[in-house]
């Protein structure tokens, strides 16, 4: 359960004050969105003024910034724990992986790729936080060719694909428009897995044997 603005208000140390805002501030997005989240109605829960939050984050947005840099850090942390030993299945699992992170943190992931509220180039801090989730994806994309299990296209042009394809069934799935993993759980694997079956050049490709599942 999260702190009351009377438990935050007695907690609050020195120094304390950016990580409960953000805490905070998470909480709320989790729950209502990034529009109900603002830096004068955090300083008031929290029992501190407004001027001294805004010496952490100089504006919403920045607060915003920060919240996208957590969620990619976090969706980075769960791609990065799919198991890697079997190239083929580590395509499907971190596909499968990236569509539950959108599934369980919804208004999180609408505001890491919501580029009409966070603009690219203008938090250097979220662009790197990004780039650092897609470069896992890309990676396992690189060991899949490699393996024969995808055929040799152009590497950026086949992560553009993949990824093209997770963000649009998550983006889906989270408004309401594809059934989640909860009502269809075998959905996100056929829709991942047909991509990756399409991307063999024919039907006879023959890749290197995996004895790893």
């Amino acid at each position: 359960m999260p702190d009351t603005p009377t438990a935050l208000k007695a907690s609050y140390h020195h120094g304390d004050l950016p990580q409960q805002a953000h805490q905070l501030a998470l909480e709320t997005l989790r729950e209502h969105g990034d529009s109900a989240i603002s830096l004068r109605a955090l300083a008031k829960q929290i029992g501190v003024s407004a001027p001294a939050l805004y010496r952490h984050f100089i504006d919403r947005e920045s607060l915003l910034a920060e919240l996208a840099v957590t969620g990619f850090e976090a969706l980075r942390k769960r791609l990065l724990a799919v198991d890697q030993s079997s190239p083929r299945l580590a395509l499907v699992d971190i596909g499968l992986v990236y569509v539950s992170f959108a599934q369980d943190e919804p208004n999180l992931y609408r505001l890491m790729f919501g580029g009409r509220v966070l603009p690219k180039g203008v938090h250097p801090r979220l662009d790197t936080a990004g780039k650092s989730a897609f470069q896992v994806l890309e990676d396992t994309i690189a060991r899949a060719q490699q393996a024969g299990y995808v055929k040799p296209i152009p590497l950026s042009l086949m992560t553009a694909a993949a990824w093209s394809l997770v963000h649009g069934l998550s983006q889906l799935t989270i408004d309401g428009h594809l059934p989640s993993a909860k009502v269809e759980p075998h959905l996100a694997e056929g829709v991942v897995t047909l991509l990756l079956d399409g991307s063999r050049a024919n039907n006879n490709d023959q890749p290197h044997k995996d004895t790893s599942s």
